[in-house]
């Protein structure tokens, strides 16, 4: 893998996100972390989503967790 490809999805986004702040003329250290936090928060939140969803799809019967 060289230094342009990403191991995530999101990576590419990033990527992009960075470069076209340098060419604006805005220090991506201050401008893009939030909006990549806010990325990698709503990535995280879904993909918890699906995860719950395919467990009661398949009929995930673990009714006893936390007693």
């Amino acid at each position: 893998m060289n230094k342009r490809q990403s191991p995530i999805a999101g990576g590419k986004s990033a990527d992009w996100m960075v470069h076209s702040m340098w060419r604006s003329g805005k220090d991506p250290d201050s401008f893009s972390i939030p909006y990549l936090t806010a990325l990698g928060d709503l990535l995280g939140t879904a993909l918890l989503a699906l995860s719950f969803h395919f467990l009661w799809v398949i009929g995930d019967q673990d009714s006893d967790v936390g007693d």
